[in-house]
């Protein structure tokens, strides 16, 4: 390979990657030109919903988790849904299982094999691991209105999550 070669790949290369947007998305006049695909659950997630003498007495605590998830955010948002996961476990179960579902979650993530609802799995452009901006906030407010989750839960679950935008 000559050096004419060498720089003209390395120029195509580098131009393409910086060219990549790490957030996945852009905005074209006033739309997202990402999307979020549908919601979905199974509760808790390789996990059970609830003790044996209670079956499901926290699945609410992971549909909230699950909707977190979908949509996603950075580093720190991703921990905050673990520790909110723990804390309403707890709040229904004691501290020993919602102990054991917070260290759950938080192993999960340094685990090389990512199950398909990993954090943030719900665009449709992966957006990588960023703070949602305003519009991106926006649309997702819109978009958990329209899910076939408990409607009261949603608006909850709105109210702690993004709170700058209520009035």
């Amino acid at each position: 390979m000559n050096k004419k070669t060498f720089w003209l790949g390395l120029y195509i290369f580098l131009t393409s990657a910086l060219s990549f947007v790490p957030k996945g998305w852009s905005h074209e006049g006033d739309h997202l030109l990402n999307s979020l695909k549908p919601f979905y659950t199974d509760g808790c997630t390789l996990f059970i919903d609830g003790p044996p003498s209670k079956p499901g007495l926290w699945r609410h605590c992971c549909v909230e988790h699950d909707l977190r998830y979908w949509f996603g955010g950075d580093r720190e948002d991703a921990h905050q849904a673990n520790l909110q996961l723990g804390a309403c476990v707890k709040s229904v179960a004691g501290a020993l299982w919602g102990h054991i579902i917070y260290r759950g979650v938080e192993m999960g993530r340094y685990s090389p094999v990512k199950h398909p609802t990993h954090w943030g799995w719900g665009w449709e452009v992966a957006r990588g691991s960023a703070k949602l901006d305003h519009d991106e906030s926006v649309y997702v407010m819109e978009q958990l209105r329209k899910t076939t989750v408990d409607q009261a839960l949603v608006e909850e679950f709105i109210k702690r999550n993004f709170p700058g935008f209520l009035k």
